[in-house]
């Protein structure tokens, strides 16, 4: 059995290994699923002693608590760690910048750029106080210009990249000296930096590259799923759908699915907006907007509570996430549509819900009124006869004289008489 175990160990150990290069893809926010991706990743690679690592990068920034975990791992990672801006038109902004300044080798694709990093914080007391924003900042631009430092990168520029939010493009940042390289491919740069000596913990290390094994590392389903939901625009549709799964729920209570996805959508967004730079008092307007959308079905006026449920809505939507992070912040085109349903699908229901109050009573004594009945016993001035009419004999009376089997049209209700008039046939 012992044996078996070994054999196991080893085919396992044989997949990662001195002379592989394992490659992690870096696509989307900078996010805590992502983060425990990249690191994982170099644990990993340090553990079985790989050659290096390579990302292979296309963010447009994310949270700084996340970056402070990459950035950390790669700082004391015992293997080279190889950032790659591909393909063109990929970026790496805002806290894309601080790990491609932090690798042991930057490199870039043509056509892509680097920068705009200023820092955003976490909460619903984010980007709320100029000091605290300040103070964020200069902590950001000092971290940058260490790292620079540490690096043999330019620290001006870096520093710029935070404090201006500069962004350079591939060959101006090989010319200022803030990457290593500008590659075409994966293939090309690994030819250009076979034989290339990095300074690993104080220790000179030489990359063999060229004829290295590639072992991409694919994240995790789990990870996955919580990297997407992550997207302030995928966390938005999932609050909006949840408060409609609730909203039916509450309409039609037994429904049981709309009630669950609801609940489910609600509590996946909650999660996305306790680690993204949430304003609840967005949420908040929402909610209201939901609540006051609900109450014009329920109690149809002037369209004052439909208005300003639609108006709450929106502004609740464009306040939810007013960071100063274009990757944190929903889209117009996120926004816009989801609002414009909302207003459609209750306008509807308003419509509904008004024309049903206008129609006559279809149950009940005045739902008889302008039924049509036969007479079963005589109606005269003076006298109430019976009629039957809608499966029952009622008593009826008339100013008219109406014969035993003649047709007989309710025209009122009153007490437990009905009024009748004569039709001719």
């Amino acid at each position: 059995m012992r044996k078996i175990w070994f054999i196991l160990l080893v085919c396992s150990l044989s997949v990662v290994s001195a002379g592989t290069i394992l490659v992690l893809d870096f696509e989307g926010t900078v996010d805590p699923p992502m983060a425990t991706y990249i690191t994982r990743g170099i644990d990993r690679a340090n553990l079985e002693n790989a050659e290096a690592v390579l990302i292979v990068m296309d963010t447009p920034g994310g949270l700084l608590s996340a970056t402070k975990s990459i950035v950390q791992k790669i700082l004391n990672s015992r293997v080279p760690i190889i950032v790659y801006v591909y393909p063109s038109g990929s970026r790496a902004a805002s806290a894309g910048a601080f790990i491609v300044v932090a690798s042991h080798v930057a490199a870039m694709a043509p056509g892509t750029r680097i920068g705009a990093a200023h820092p955003v914080g976490i909460g619903m007391f984010s980007d709320t106080s100029a000091v605290m924003r300040e103070k964020v900042t200069q902590d950001a631009a000092a971290w940058i210009r260490s790292i620079a430092k540490l690096r043999g990168r330019n620290v001006s520029v870096a520093q710029e990249f935070v404090l201006s939010s500069q962004s350079i493009t591939a060959s101006e940042a090989l010319k200022l000296g803030v990457i290593d390289t500008v590659a075409k491919s994966i293939d090309e740069l690994l030819q250009m930096l076979d034989g290339k000596v990095v300074t690993v913990n104080d220790e000179p290390d030489t990359l063999h590259t060229a004829r290295a094994n590639m072992v991409e590392i694919k994240m995790p389903p789990q990870q996955k799923f919580l990297h997407k939901i992550l997207d302030p625009n995928i966390a938005y549709l999932l609050l909006m759908l949840g408060l409609l799964g609730i909203a039916v729920e509450l309409q039609h209570p037994g429904a049981v699915v709309p009630g669950v996805v609801g609940v489910i959508s609600i509590l996946c967004a909650m999660y996305a907006f306790q680690i993204l730079p949430v304003n609840y008092v967005g949420v908040l307007l929402i909610i209201a907007g939901i609540i006051m959308l609900i109450l014009e079905v329920k109690m149809p006026g002037f369209g004052v509570l439909f208005t300003g449920g639609l108006v709450s809505i929106l502004f609740g939507s464009f306040m939810l996430t007013a960071s100063n992070e274009p990757a944190l912040r929903i889209d117009w085109w996120t926004i816009i549509p989801v609002v414009a349903f909302f207003s459609v699908l209750f306008l509807f229901i308003v419509t509904k819900a008004v024309l049903i109050h206008r129609k006559p009573p279809k149950t009940g004594m005045e739902g008889l009124v302008g039924e049509m009945g036969e007479v079963i016993e005589r109606i005269s001035p003076k006298k109430t006869g019976r009629i039957f009419v809608h499966g029952e004999i009622w008593n009826a009376r008339s100013n008219q004289n109406i014969k035993r089997g003649e047709k007989v049209k309710v025209i009122g209700v009153k007490g437990l008489v009905l009024e009748v008039e004569k039709v001719e046939e």
